[in-house]
């Protein structure tokens, strides 16, 4: 398997704030699609599910992010390791290969955690202001998917900066 952490790190600040905003992105598409499936309380409408979806789907597959007055791309290297983990999702998801979906899960635990709790707060905002697919506090679901690749030691000192760098302890 390859090494997701060390590849991870190797990336700039820039290309880690861009898979920051693809991660909350695909996540929250994933929450909505499975809501709509589940038929859950939270599901929205066919018309909206799709409109997320077609969204979403567009942007991982042509490695871009359209924004209100930018268009997020990525870095080559960048976009074979972010294509490379679309592969094994599709394999480990949808052709239930054991070995890709274990090898999918270790890349999305270890680019949630190289980004950090912070980038991925700063990715959402920047959807929720550049994005209008998203139905309000959805990006949140996202957010929320993604914490379970922290510890809780690390999401308790996350919070605990958070509130010294507000001056709230």
């Amino acid at each position: 398997m390859t090494n997701w952490k060390e590849k991870f790190n190797e990336l700039t600040d820039s290309e880690l704030n861009k898979i920051a905003i693809l991660r909350v992105m695909e996540c929250t598409n994933g929450i909505i699609q499975h809501s709509f499936r589940d038929q859950t309380e939270d599901s929205f409408s066919v018309e909206i599910t799709r409109e997320v979806m077609k969204f979403s789907m567009s942007c991982m597959k042509n490695m871009t992010i359209p924004l209100k007055e930018e268009t997020i791309t990525f870095k080559p290297n960048t976009e074979e390791i972010l294509r490379r983990a679309r592969e094994l999702y599709v394999s480990g998801v949808k052709h239930n290969n054991e070995d890709d979906y274990k090898e999918f899960m270790e890349i999305s635990k270890e680019s949630a955690q190289v980004c950090g709790m912070q980038r991925l707060l700063d990715a959402k905002k920047i959807l929720e202001e550049n994005v209008d697919v998203f139905p309000p506090g959805t990006l949140d679901w996202g957010v929320s998917y993604l914490m379970q690749f922290f510890t809780d030691e690390y999401l308790r000192d996350f919070f605990e900066s958070v509130g010294e760098r507000k001056g709230l302890t």
